[in-house]
C-alpha cells in the first residue's frame, strides 16, 4: 500500500488560546469531533463533489496556538486556563501533531530539537518546529515541501511574509523585547500592584521636581543614590505592565490581519526573488483570513491556502467573508477550506483538486 496516497492531514492556526477574543469552545468542540473521525469518517459536499473526511494521519498546529503575546488582560495565567481542555482533547487524538511556531507564541521555537519530539501516552508523536515544516535542506537552502496525494506541500506560520515583522526578526536574535516585558510582568508582584507603583513612581518624580529640589537644592552622593533607588524600585515594577498593556494596542494597528491571500502576496510580503520553497503548495496563517491566491512563477504555477482563524465571527469585507473558525483539510484528492458551524456542521469554502 502507498502510504502517501492514503495520508490525510488537518491544519489549523491562529486559535490564541489566553486572548480574549479566542473562540475556546467552539476550538474544543471541534477537537472533540475530529476525535470522533476514529471511529466514523464524515461526508461533506464541497461544491460538486462529496469529500470523505476521515481522521487524520497528522494535525498541523501553524503557529500562534497560544498566545504569550497578547493574554487576556495581559495575564499569562489566562492562557494556563485556556490551554489545559483543548491540549487534553488533542493528545486524545490518534495521530501525530505538529506545532509549527508563529509570532505570538515565537519563544516555544526554543524547545525545538529538545528530544526531537514528546510520544505521548497513545504513541503518538508531538514535534515542534521553530518556522516551518518540513525543515530546509541545509546544503541546498531549499525548502522541500511533503507529498500529499500528487501535489507537494509547504507550511509555515505566515509572518515571514509580514513586511512588519522583519524588523522585530532581526531584534529578537539578540533579544526579544515583547517577552521580556510580558516575563516581567507576569510576577506575581509586579503583575497585582503595577498600576498603584506607576502612581507612586509619578508622585515621587513630582516630589522630586517640585519639592526636594527646593529643600535640598545640593544634596550628597548617597542622598542622590537613595532616592534613585526609590525611584527606580517603583519605575521597574510598573514600566513592564504599561508596556504589556500597550503593545497589543500598537501591534494590532500595525499588522497585516484580515488581508485576504492575494493581498498578502501582491503587497509583497512574498517575494519571488527571495524562493527558496520548492512545493506546489504553500500553506500558511497569520492574518486570520482563510483564502486562496494561485501565484505564476519562473517554475510554473504555486498556489498559496491560508488555514484563517479561531477568534472572533465572521466579518465581510468589500464583499468578501472572512471566515472564523476555519481549517485546511487535506488528502490525496486535494486541498479544502473549510469553516466549523457548531455540532459537527462543517461548510466547505474552496476547493482545489
Amino acid at each position: 500500500m502507498n502510504s502517501q496516497m492514503k495520508q490525510a492531514y488537518i491544519v489549523i492556526s491562529d486559535v490564541h488560546l489566553g486572548n480574549g477574543e479566542c473562540n475556546h469552545k467552539d476550538f474544543c468542540d471541534f477537537l472533540e469531533w475530529v476525535h470522533g473521525l476514529e471511529k466514523q469518517s464524515e461526508v461533506i459536499k464541497c461544491k460538486d463533489k462529496k469529500i470523505t473526511i476521515k481522521t487524520p494521519d497528522k494535525i498541523i498546529l501553524l503557529g500562534d496556538i497560544l498566545d504569550l503575546w497578547n493574554p487576556k488582560n495581559s495575564d499569562r495565567n489566562n492562557i494556563i486556563k485556556d490551554v489545559m481542555k483543548p491540549f487534553y482533547l488533542l493528545t486524545n487524538i490518534n495521530c501525530d501533531k505538529i506545532y509549527v511556531v508563529g509570532n505570538h507564541d515565537d519563544s516555544l521555537g526554543e524547545l525545538e530539537g529538545k528530544g526531537d519530539f514528546d510520544v505521548l501516552n497513545n504513541g503518538k508523536k508531538i514535534v515542534i518546529y521553530n518556522r516551518h515544516y518540513p525543515k530546509k535542506d541545509k546544503k541546498s537552502g531549499k525548502a522541500h515541501g511533503i507529498k500529499i496525494g500528487n501535489k507537494s506541500y509547504f507550511f509555515l506560520h505566515g509572518h515571514q511574509f509580514d513586511k512588519n515583522q522583519a524588523i522585530l526578526k532581526h531584534v529578537n536574535r539578540i533579544w526579544n523585547p515583547i517577552n521580556w516585558f510580558q516575563d516581567l510582568f507576569n510576577v506575581k508582584f509586579t503583575k497585582k500592584y503595577w498600576k498603584a507603583n506607576f502612581a507612586i513612581f509619578l508622585g515621587l518624580l513630582i516630589c522630586d521636581k517640585y519639592f526636594l529640589m527646593r529643600e535640598f537644592p545640593q544634596p550628597d552622593f548617597f542622598d542622590n543614590l537613595s532616592w534613585a533607588m526609590i525611584i527606580g524600585f517603583f519605575a521597574l515594577s510598573s514600566i513592564p505592565g504599561i508596556v504589556a498593556n500597550t503593545q497589543g494596542i500598537i501591534y494590532n494597528s500595525t499588522k497585516p490581519r484580515d488581508k485576504t491571500v492575494e493581498q498578502v502576496i501582491k503587497d509583497k510580503y512574498y517575494q519571488k526573488n527571495r524562493e527558496t520553497i520548492d512545493a506546489d503548495v504553500v500553506v500558511f496563517g497569520h492574518t486570520h483570513f482563510a483564502s486562496s491566491y494561485e501565484l505564476k512563477t519562473e517554475t510554473g504555477k504555486k498556489l498559496f491556502l491560508n488555514s484563517g482563524c479561531w477568534v472572533g465571527s465572521d466579518i465581510e469585507y468589500n464583499g468578501i467573508t472572512c471566515y472564523a473558525n476555519t481549517f485546511l483539510y487535506l488528502d490525496e484528492s486535494g486541498a479544502y477550506i473549510m469553516t466549523w458551524r457548531g455540532s459537527g456542521n462543517i461548510e466547505c469554502i474552496e476547493a482545489f483538486t
